[in-house]
């Protein structure tokens, strides 16, 4: 196997002790001559790795001060999968919602299929904007059928829906399948995640099933390209 550039290791070994708490939010990091030594490399090398988390938001570099942990770092490829969201990744006390829709009406041709039901049979239609330590992070419109998942207010929309369905509702939650692609932004997009339009987004579009195979949930996330990161592993069999 190749080995990875060192900035590459500084990248991933920095990032990997602020996932795990080593670095906690708003500690300063070891200075550019302390990294330096511990990973053996140049100062330089250091800073080509330090200058990707500062990218991606989770580090802010001032100067005179130093360099210190702004947020834990968000595994898009777990924000995505069947079990886990924001909450339990970054923590609660992390994550904030807006609520912009939560609406109940009669599904599109197109949501229907998705959520294999009837025309006829109500969905939910929610739109919510999440924010990690009050920086935008995402605008995510999400349908689900009220048959099969009763009882959704919009209290539970401020916190984890997933969990409202897992420990209210006590259903499991199986398998999630997920489209990706490059969009730019709109009007509201600009507005809410304060970028401008015609900027580049990520839409990620998702299904996600019950153990049972029913699909609940059809939903459509938009976010800043400069914060989003996914990671796959594929293995040849």
């Amino acid at each position: 196997m190749k080995k990875q550039p060192k900035y590459m290791e500084v990248y991933t070994e920095v990032k990997k002790k602020i996932a795990n708490g080593t670095y906690q939010i708003g500690e300063k990091l070891p200075t550019g001559d302390e990294l330096a030594h511990e990973y053996q490399t140049s100062k330089l090398t250091v800073k080509k790795g330090i200058d990707m988390l500062v990218s991606e938001g989770v580090l802010r570099t001032r100067s005179g001060f130093g360099t210190e942990v702004l947020r834990r770092p968000i595994d898009n490829s777990k924000v995505f999968g069947p079990n886990e969201g924001l909450f339990d990744l970054v923590g609660e006390e992390h994550v904030t919602s807006e609520i912009h829709t939560f609406s109940i009406e009669l599904p599109s041709n197109e949501v229907a299929e998705i959520l294999e039901i009837n025309q006829k049979e109500y969905v939910y239609n929610i739109i919510r904007s999440r924010f990690i330590d009050e920086q935008p992070y995402s605008i995510e419109q999400t349908f689900m059928p009220l048959s099969v998942i009763p009882g959704l207010e919009p209290k539970h929309l401020k916190r984890s829906v997933y969990g409202y369905i897992t420990n209210e509702l006590g259903l499991e939650i199986k398998s999630s399948h997920i489209w990706i692609k490059g969009d730019v932004a709109n009007n509201f997009d600009a507005e809410i995640l304060s970028v401008k339009p015609g900027e580049f987004m990520i839409e990620v579009d998702k299904v996600v099933s019950l153990s049972s195979g029913v699909p609940f949930e059809y939903s459509l996330s938009r976010h800043l390209y400069k914060d989003f990161i996914f990671e796959a592993v594929f293995v040849e069999k």
